[in-house]
């Protein structure tokens, strides 16, 4: 059978992906919301009383926490798609993230799939529904990255 073919098969499509993406955004919302709560407990607790502590904290939060949450969202795409292309929507769904040769990303491509995601969601998501139209169901962060996605 030819070889194009099979990748074509292989591939995952629009609506696994787009699940998996939303399984995995869910996971992360509710996994910050309990940082903040933590957090706004932790300051809470430190500033009683002491309405100058709490300003500071409050301060320090609101300048740290964007900056805390993006590494850990970036740190948990990369690693996962890294160690066996595998974030937990993309398990539950039932696949995986490889290279287009059929190996693990390294972490560089990881972290470039990463930016595609960037450059796939500008444009009011062009780069996600791209793969509608793509016959190898390909985004342009897939492209960008020479990754694929396929079915476990």
């Amino acid at each position: 059978m030819d070889t194009e073919q099979d990748i074509t098969n292989d591939t995952a499509d629009f609506w696994s992906r787009a699940m998996a993406l939303l399984i995995d955004w869910t996971l992360l919302f509710f996994f910050c919301l309990g940082l903040i709560v933590f957090a706004g407990k932790l300051f809470f607790l430190m500033a009683l009383g002491d309405p100058e502590i709490f300003l500071i904290g409050l301060v320090v939060f609101l300048l740290l926490f964007p900056a805390v949450v993006f590494f850990m969202i970036s740190l948990y795409f990369i690693v996962l798609h890294s160690w066996g292309g595998k974030t937990l929507g993309k398990i539950f769904m039932g696949i995986r993230v490889e290279s287009s040769q059929g190996e693990d990303l390294p972490v560089g491509v990881s972290f470039l799939r990463l930016v595609g995601y960037l450059l796939s969601a500008l444009p009011v998501g062009a780069g996600f529904l791209w793969s509608v139209l793509d016959k190898d169901h390909a985004t342009w962060h897939d492209k960008l990255a020479g990754s694929r996605v396929v079915y476990d």
